[in-house]
């Protein structure tokens, strides 16, 4: 968000034209994802607005105590202002609306922004193997990237660890305090899949209890980048260097650290409407000299619109 490491979880620059790697990759991901993904710049997640259309929606069905429906098909709709990707001098602002679709099998699974598998469940934990696309910028960078190559459409594959913290509710629901630990490791789909390093991004959130029909949650997370990843934003090759833009060799550690929060209510019995924003920091990462650096501390706000038109009636797994 989505990142430099981890770009499908942010909104970004729109994409006119995609490779037909980038398709292909697309074909088979675009299902899976809400629509801030396939309008997104996959440069950065800094504030990490919603993945899914579940995830936007505040998923009601995930924390009440019925099981959520086996999948869900609408609408799914998003503006959004951020840095192009984390420390960039340069914003962004997008709004987009696609079609979406979850699905919350037993062990195939369809939502927050990934397609994947469980491979375990239990009350405690859940480890799953998933896939992911981040779309980025068609043609060169501009700003403090100006003349560099454009960042290409990356896929992200690896498994995630989802921790419910504190005392297990009785009906199987999960904790108000979660740890996520997802490890992806990245490939460039416009370089015929090239690995690009890899991303580790731990983060807790905390969802809190309905406050005047708004459902509140709040997050904080670290993500960490391989040196691979990393010099995909952050490195400046002596080729590229000027006068005000010195040769960068980037190196592999913290990329940002973030906090952010998250208010979502109904409208309407299948109209949800979201709120977000977070802010994210380069202070003390591994790259914040980079020449590519402008801005230390950066703030995201995003707006989403959910419709959900379909839902079956059949139940599906939390």
């Amino acid at each position: 968000m989505p990142m430099p490491p981890r770009p499908p979880h942010r909104p970004g620059l729109s994409v006119p034209r995609l490779s037909p790697a980038a398709c292909w990759a697309t074909a088979c991901l675009l299902l899976a994802f809400a629509a801030p993904g396939a309008a997104a710049d996959a440069a950065a997640t800094a504030a990490e607005p919603p993945t899914s259309a579940s995830e936007a929606a505040g998923d009601p069905e995930e924390w009440g105590r019925e099981p959520p429906p086996l999948w869900t098909v609408g609408l799914f709709g998003v503006a959004a202002d951020h840095a192009v990707y984390p420390g960039a001098a340069r914003r962004a602002r997008n709004a987009t609306v696609l079609p979406f679709l979850t699905y919350r099998g037993p062990v195939l699974r369809l939502e927050g922004g990934t397609a994947g598998v469980r491979a375990l469940r239990r009350p405690r934990a859940e480890l799953d193997f998933s896939a992911a696309a981040a779309f980025g910028s068609d043609g060169v960078d501009k700003g403090a990237r100006a003349g560099m190559p454009a960042i290409g459409t990356l896929v992200e594959i690896g498994p995630s660890l989802r921790v419910n913290l504190g005392a297990l509710p009785e009906d199987g629901r999960p904790t108000a305090w979660r740890l996520d630990l997802p490890l992806r490791f990245v490939f460039d789909a416009d370089r015929d899949f090239e690995p690009a390093g890899a991303s580790f991004e731990p983060r807790v959130s905390y969802r809190m209890g309905p406050v005047m029909g708004w459902t509140p949650s709040v997050h904080a997370g670290l993500l960490f980048g391989s040196q691979r990843l990393n010099s995909l934003y952050y490195e400046v090759a002596p080729q590229y260097a000027t006068p005000t833009r010195p040769a960068y060799e980037a190196q592999g550690g913290l990329v940002a650290s973030r906090v952010g929060t998250s208010w979502s209510r109904l409208l309407l019995p299948t109209l949800r409407l979201g709120l977000h924003a977070s802010v994210e920091s380069v202070r003390g990462a591994a790259n914040e000299d980079s020449p590519v650096v402008g801005r230390s501390v950066d703030p995201t706000f995003a707006v989403t619109l959910t419709w959900t038109a379909w839902r079956s009636e059949e139940a599906g797994v939390r």
